[in-house]
């Protein structure tokens, strides 16, 4: 008589379990879990407890200065394995001047592994070097999300200031003594006084303005057009810009965008040098291009609320950085 095979629910779901269950014992059999392995702020650390800090020399630092930074991981089991954190990629580091720095060979059995880096501070709002979140893998956890814990280096504070200022050296002028007399007398001239006649003086009146006058005749006869493309290459330039401005709330760093498009704007119209690139030396060159002191200055005070709203957030928001960047093009198209 044959034996009646039984439908047995249980060793089904069984079953279903351990084929679900196969991949995932595998990937920990060979190493980390791919499946809740965070996608930040991990560096392929293991231990149990694993713990970060920062090590700064000095915490008093000049703008653009360098100063040393160390990031030290203590407690992984695998020294050798674990990635270097790239801090040029995290926005809390915009505000330095990120340098790498070679680190120190590794030992399979070090007790903690240094990463080296070298932060200058671009302006005198910095005032820390920010906290630093670190996620691990912890091989003793139970599966799943709480086998990736993380720990955090504190945030240290640090003191910017501004470069001193360097004063020039007074140099004596080192002359013949009579040199620094005032010599008088009727001898000094030499000779009587030489008085033009007023001929003389009509015609130097009127050859500078002739001159002036026969040069434009014969520039807009060589170049008929140049006049036109110069105030077509500064309408561009506005409208370019213009357009940049108005689409920066669509670009992740809208305060960097509107300040780029001023500039480009600023070195296409005039141009500016490409060494002007603060505030300051950008009010300088435009005052250098016999721009009004007071329009260059407000100029600047774009490139300023920029600075602010990317570094320092403050009160400006994205429309205000707007307007004021399309007001700064539009009084200075004005002035052409």
């Amino acid at each position: 008589m044959a034996q009646r095979c039984t439908f047995r629910p249980r060793w089904v779901g069984i079953c279903c379990f351990a084929f679900c269950l196969f991949p995932f014992v595998f990937l920990t059999a060979n190493g980390q879990p791919a499946f809740f392995e965070p996608k930040e702020d991990y560096y392929k650390a293991k231990g149990r407890s694993v713990r970060v800090k920062w090590e700064i020399e000095p915490t008093t630092v000049q703008v653009s200065s360098n100063f040393s930074v160390t990031l030290v991981v203590t407690g992984a089991q695998n020294p050798t394995e674990i990635v270097k954190p790239d801090l040029r990629k995290l926005k809390a580091f915009d505000v330095f001047k990120v340098t790498d720095v070679a680190d120190p060979p590794r030992d399979a059995q070090a007790k903690e592994v240094r990463f080296a880096y070298k932060l200058a501070p671009r302006n005198t709002s910095v005032k820390e070097v920010s906290e630093f979140k670190f996620h691990y893998f912890n091989p003793s956890a139970a599966p799943g999300a709480k086998q990736f814990p993380s720990t955090r280096a504190e945030a240290v504070e640090i003191t910017v200031l501004e470069p001193p200022k360097v004063e020039r050296p007074v140099v004596p002028l080192d002359a013949p003594e009579f040199l620094f007399h005032a010599a008088t007398g009727p001898d000094v001239l030499g000779s009587g006084p030489q008085v033009p006649c007023r001929w003389a003086w009509l015609a130097a009146g009127c050859f500078g303005p002739l001159a002036a006058f026969g040069w434009l005749l014969v520039w807009r006869r060589v170049y008929p057009d140049a006049a036109r493309l110069a105030r077509m290459r500064r309408s561009r330039a506005a409208r370019r810009a213009n357009d940049m401005i108005r689409k920066a709330s669509r670009t992740p760093d809208p305060p960097a965008t509107i300040a780029n498009a001023v500039l480009g704007y600023l070195r296409a119209r005039f141009p500016l040098p490409e060494s002007a690139a603060t505030p300051a030396e950008i009010a300088a060159a435009l005052k250098e291009h016999r721009v009004p002191e007071e329009i260059a200055e407000r100029t600047s005070d774009v490139f300023r609320a920029c600075d602010r709203a990317r570094f320092a957030p403050s009160g400006d928001n994205e429309l205000a950085l707007a307007a004021s960047a399309e007001a700064a093009v539009t009084r200075l198209e004005a002035l052409a």
